[in-house]
Order: C-alpha cells, then sequence, then structure tokens
C-alpha cells in the first residue's frame, strides 16, 4: 500500500485559476480608486481656482478677472500671481500643469486640456458692466465634463 501526498494537477490548475480571478478583481478595484483620486485632485483644482478668483474680486472692488491678464485694483496683481505657488497646480491625468481654458460664456467646458482641464468662464450680466458672475468646469480623463460646477450666479 502507497501513501500517495500532494496535490493533482487539476487541484494546482483550479488554485491558480482562483488566484487568477483574485488577482483581476483586485487590479480592476485598483484602478477604478487611482481614477476617483485623479478625478478628485481636478475638483481640487477646480477649488483652487475658485478660491483664487474669489480673492481676486475681494481685491478688485468685487469683480471678477475678465481674462488672465486682468490685474487688481489694489496692486496690479493677476490672477496667476494669486494662485497658489504662482502657477496652476499639476493635471493628475498629463503630470503637466493644468492648462486653465479661459472664456465668457458659462458652462463652457475645457477645450486645450481635454485630460483633467479646467475652464474659468467669467461674464457680465450687463453688457459693457462689471464681470459679476462665473463657473469653473472641470472634465475627467476622457473629457466629459465633471458633474460638478462650481459657479457664482
Amino acid at each position: 500500500m502507497r501513501n500517495h501526498r500532494g496535490f493533482t494537477l487539476i487541484e494546482l490548475m483550479v488554485v491558480i485559476v482562483v488566484i487568477g480571478i483574485l488577482v483581476m478583481i483586485s487590479l480592476a478595484n485598483y484602478i477604478g480608486m487611482q481614477d476617483r483620486a485623479r478625478i478628485a485632485q481636478v475638483r481640487e483644482t477646480m477649488h483652487t481656482v475658485q478660491l483664487t478668483t474669489e480673492a481676486f474680486s475681494t481685491r478688485n472692488n468685487g469683480i471678477y478677472p475678465a481674462n488672465a491678464a486682468a490685474t487688481t485694483a489694489d496692486g496690479g496683481l493677476t490672477f496667476a500671481l494669486m494662485l497658489p505657488g504662482t502657477g496652476m497646480p499639476i493635471n493628475p491625468f498629463t503630470q503637466a500643469a493644468t492648462v486653465l481654458d479661459w472664456t465668457n460664456v458659462l458652462g463652457t467646458p475645457p477645450a486645450t486640456d481635454p485630460a483633467g482641464g479646467i475652464s474659468l468662464n467669467v461674464v457680465q450680466t450687463m453688457p459693457g458692466g462689471a464681470w459679476d458672475r462665473y463657473d469653473i468646469v472641470g472634465e475627467n480623463d476622457v473629457g466629459v465634463p465633471l458633474a460638478q460646477v462650481l459657479k457664482n450666479y
């Protein structure tokens, strides 16, 4: 009578298949988590732009910047100089500085930086009046606008 020890080939194959399935599930969850983190970074950049826009308005008698070259009334600071680190944060999808598209049409998504880009849309409620309304639109990694739009109107 022989005493066999060890696993059969079928048992080893089943274990390998089960481990493969667990790895695939874990990898899918990890990739999804990375995408959610990148989108959260885009939202954080949108919030930074919003805070800088409001700070600009505070230093400019309540008027928002009409374009990137606009300066404040109290000291000639531009929007870019007021950003933390005097520049746009890194785009988590491209690893380059986030491009801030500047338009004068509310709700316009970014066109220059489709993956993780941000658009600051500043408008006048009355033609020739103060730049008194804005919204900020960001996009995910495939260029779809995020559901969150920061605005003041």
